[in-house]
């Protein structure tokens, strides 16, 4: 599955991330005839589509394309919605329904990777192919890997005997150090058992991809109100964070533990993902305290 680098490490839309849950459930004005019940939204990971997820509705089945997007419809009043896409967590909720209803459901999935492993091969080379060009490689999965590529691919019969050995599930590819061209960026699902190749096509030019994320925010209360005197720590380091709430950090790749605290609420715990050259949006919210 081909992503555009540029959109994809530079969009601002990869976000919408909240400590009191990803999923955002909501209704709307039905269509629907015959007491028709219907669940429609979308399927995302870290704001991209998660395309051939499969959606099920007591029984009933869709498949998201390219957007995302899903449409299920059921007689029953309270429906199961489950969702399962290689390589991502399985998801499911119990879903009310009233009479003529639409109801809009947006899934965000985690992706996860099994104990079974395959191999990642690396190759760099100018947009449309051509001879590999030397660089250096980074992988990032449910580890992260990294190596020189002096002929531009791995495994290149020379330096390196074969690819990555690597958990079966997606991996994010970064090429780096390349004079006169950009950084670049590929995403490929490894099979367990299989090759499978990221062809990393690069352009000309000096655009970095950089090894960190950011995660911005705000601390809020539960009427979205800014939180005064909250104290905020993401991966165990204290970040500062604003009189109106806002707060923002660059933070190494992966998953960090993150506690928000206040006077007079309960402490918020959690975890935050981040990723490389591009920014997480987080709401934080704080319940009050009542004893």
């Amino acid at each position: 599955m081909r992503r555009d680098r540029r959109s994809l490490l530079t969009g601002a839309g990869f976000a919408g991330v909240s400590l009191l849950g990803a999923t955002a459930i909501g209704s709307a004005a039905a269509t629907a005839d015959g007491g028709e019940r219907r669940v429609a939204g979308t399927v995302s990971h870290f704001g991209e589509p998660v395309e051939e997820a499969t959606v099920s509705l007591e029984g009933n089945e869709d498949t998201t394309g390219e957007d995302g997007r899903f449409e299920l419809r059921t007689d029953a009043g309270e429906a199961l919605l489950e969702v399962e896409a290689d390589g991502y967590r399985s998801w499911s909720s119990r879903i009310a329904l009233g009479e003529d209803e639409t109801v809009t459901v947006d899934v965000t999935l985690d992706r996860t990777w099994s104990d079974e492993t395959g191999e990642l091969q690396v190759y760099a080379t100018e947009v449309g192919g051509g001879s590999t060009i030397p660089c250096h490689v980074t992988v990032y999965g449910d580890e992260e890997y990294y190596a020189d590529a002096p002929n531009g691919a791995i495994p290149d019969y020379d330096n390196w005997q074969r690819g990555f050995r690597v958990s079966e599930g997606w991996w994010e590819v970064r090429v780096t150090d390349v004079a006169g061209y950009d950084d670049g960026y590929q995403e490929v699902y490894v099979e367990a058992g299989e090759s499978e190749l990221a062809w990393v096509e690069l352009e000309e030019g000096d655009r970095t991809i950089p090894s960190t994320g950011r995660v911005a925010g705000r601390v809020v209360d539960q009427r979205d109100e800014a939180v005064s005197g909250a104290t905020l720590r993401i991966g165990g380091e204290p970040i500062s964070v604003a009189p109106d709430g806002a707060f923002e950090a660059d933070l190494e790749h992966g998953r960090h533990p993150l506690v928000a605290e206040a006077d007079g609420y309960r402490p918020r715990r959690g975890t935050v993902t981040v990723r490389f050259g591009r920014e997480t949006e987080l709401v934080v919210v704080l319940e009050n305290d009542v004893k």
